[in-house]
């Protein structure tokens, strides 16, 4: 399976950074299957700081890594409930962690935000948070949490982009 990280440097060698700011999955590093996705944020990115140029790093995993049992990988299939419920403990819960070596679901996008933000300030019920988010087509994102896990991310090349 090829991944993707949309930044604004070459990454090589992932780490696992402390973000300074609440993320989907919690504290990690962060890649798509999306080509569009990783440049979309490349292009986020290079902007913020003001840089001509993005970069994409690209990566190899095997697929078998999600059918066995070495790592604690956690999948959500689309935007449903456990993935909504894990999504808010991450970004709300100061201080929440989880013991996932993998995380593989949907990106939270605007969309996907305001909808949060409708449900957080109790403008609609979960349930109807739900029903919402199923309309969305969502881009994935597998975030990395342990220096073990990096371990089976294998740099290929990088793009500018």
């Amino acid at each position: 399976m090829i991944l993707y990280h949309g930044s604004n440097v070459i990454v090589e060698n992932p780490k696992i950074i402390k973000a300074t700011r609440t993320l989907d999955f919690g504290y990690g590093f962060y890649t798509t299957t999306s080509y569009d996705q990783a440049l979309k944020w490349a292009k986020i990115k290079s902007r913020r700081e003001n840089i001509e140029k993005g970069i994409i790093s690209i990566y190899e995993i095997e697929d078998t890594i999600f059918e066995e049992d070495t790592l604690n990988i956690k999948v959500f299939n689309g935007a449903n409930k456990s993935w909504l419920e894990f999504v808010l403990d991450n970004r709300m819960k100061e201080g929440y962690t989880h013991n996932y070596d993998v995380v593989k679901g949907s990106v939270a996008d605007d969309r996907v935000y305001a909808c949060l933000n409708a449900f957080e300030n109790k403008f609609m019920d979960f349930d109807m948070a739900i029903k919402e988010l199923r309309t969305y087509k969502l881009s994935d994102q597998i975030s990395f949490h342990t220096k073990e896990s990096l371990k089976y991310l294998n740099f290929i090349r990088y793009e500018e982009v």
